[in-house]
């Protein structure tokens, strides 16, 4: 099979003698490459591809020998045997094979444009038969599986279009390719039997195409750290099997979509620092299987969620959710008591809203809760005594609200507190003994804390 290399074009910037030398061999070269190639087209055998010249203007590189590093593959070597033995008996898995080196050639065309780079495609891609490419996985004549997570983390170039002839593709993981970029095509949603994508950490960007939702099937989608825009489509209320949902620190807008209620298997769904705005659907309580719900805005990172409204009582309807972060949004509203419902719950963070009300007794019912995070709230009224029943709590956090009363002693049974941070608040009365043991005790600018909860005191405790 012919072929040649496209590296020559980059001598084209160059100057001198040298340049012109290039030119006339491979002039010569291609003049004699090329008719060989035309007595070995007709007959499907591909030649043996060494020394071989292709006709095609963007310089394929054959399978069959000859270092195809910096090279585009043709893809006439998926229907003449190059690359799929027994070809003719195995049509579908030749359609794949096209696909595939469409898939290459894509990245291929985006490194041989940049003149230094250390972008590198899989080098045994063509070297051989399909079965044997690296990174691919065939079962019973289909590609299944396309792993190239974090194996080129300059990959550069957009996914192809062709990658919806996979039809049969199970899994497509990129993460970690921080230079793949452009769209997710519209044809990802011919993928029908999909279960895994994962394109995390890339610099995919444009709007998340509503043919996603064709993907019945998945049940793990990754598209966080990416440059991805727009809204989250409703579409995605059509994953019936999906258990993992990470779409984080993003540029995504909008309000979370109601239809979320319907991704009842969903265990994981991370939404963290978008730009979202709005409120919490109250259809997210459908998410009974949910063990993890993060639609937090972790400071200095990118994005930045701005949910408002109150935090919806069916969030209590989560009873299997162990972690739960809403922290550095807009939220208002009382702390709902279904919280304590979350028997299973071990983290809760809802720190830099604007919630007020008291904190709900109820809390105390999280017996296998180790950190609670309340502070930076409008927060008021009296610790409660019930969060002394909080036996394997290790860390809690309640400054800079406007809680008043006295620090609860029942605080003292928790032995397994570490720390605990009560500052800028109106407390009052004398601190239980026991809380001097923490590693971290904080508890600073209240007034009148130390002094008869009757008394007015605006000194500043020690």
């Amino acid at each position: 099979m012919c072929y040649m290399r496209v590296r020559f074009m980059r001598l084209l910037g160059g100057s001198g003698w040298c340049v012109w030398l290039c030119v006339v061999v491979c002039g010569l070269l291609l003049a004699a490459g090329c008719s060989s190639r035309g007595s070995s087209e007709g007959d499907g055998s591909g030649g043996d591809g060494e020394g071989s010249v292709s006709t095609n203007s963007v310089g394929y590189a054959g399978g069959g020998g000859g270092e195809v590093e910096e090279d585009l593959l043709d893809p006439v070597g998926c229907s003449n045997g190059d690359f799929v033995e027994d070809h003719s008996s195995r049509s579908s898995l030749v359609g794949d094979c096209e696909a595939l080196v469409a898939f290459r050639n894509s990245f291929m065309l985006q490194y041989l444009a940049i003149e230094e780079t250390e972008t590198r495609f899989d080098p045994d891609w063509g070297d051989s038969d399909i079965s044997d490419w690296e990174r691919i996985e065939i079962q019973d004549g289909r590609v299944v599986s396309i792993d190239m997570r974090t194996q080129f983390e300059s990959l550069s170039g957009q996914i192809p279009p062709e990658i919806g002839q996979l039809d049969a593709l199970r899994e497509l993981d990129m993460f970690g390719n921080l230079a793949l970029e452009g769209p997710i095509p519209p044809e990802i949603g011919n993928l029908q039997q999909l279960e895994v994508l994962n394109l995390g950490s890339t610099g995919i960007s444009g709007e998340i195409p509503p043919e996603i939702g064709n993907l019945a099937k998945l049940w793990d989608l990754h598209l966080g750290d990416t440059r991805l825009s727009g809204e989250i489509p409703p579409e995605i209320g059509n994953f019936a099997e999906l258990q993992e949902l990470g779409i984080y620190e993003s540029d995504i807008t909008g309000e979370i979509p109601a239809e979320i209620g319907n991704l009842t298997k969903l265990r994981v769904l991370v939404l963290r620092n978008n730009n979202l705005t709005g409120t919490i659907p109250p259809e997210i309580g459908n998410l009974t299987n949910l063990e993890s719900l993060d639609l937090s805005d972790r400071p200095r990172r990118d994005g930045d969620n701005q949910l408002t409204g109150t935090i919806p009582p069916e969030i209590g309807n989560l009873t299997k959710l162990k972690r739960l972060n809403l922290s550095d949004n807009k939220l208002t509203g009382p702390i709902p008591a279904s919280l304590g419902n979350m028997a299973n719950l071990e983290f809760m963070h809802l720190s830099y809203n604007e919630l007020s009300g008291s904190i709900p007794s109820e809390i105390g019912n999280l017996g296998r809760v180790e950190e609670v995070y309340l502070g930076s709230n409008r927060l008021s009224g009296s610790i409660p005594a019930e969060l002394g029943n909080l036996s394997n709590l290790e860390k809690l956090g309640l400054s800079y609200s406007e809680l008043s009363g006295v620090i609860p002693s029942e605080l003292e049974n928790l032995e397994n507190l570490r720390r605990f941070t009560v500052q800028n608040n109106d407390l009052c009365g004398d601190i239980p003994e026991g809380l001097y043991r923490l590693d971290h005790f904080r508890y600073q600018d209240n007034p009148r804390l130390g002094s008869p909860c009757g008394q007015d005191n605006t000194g500043d405790s020690q």
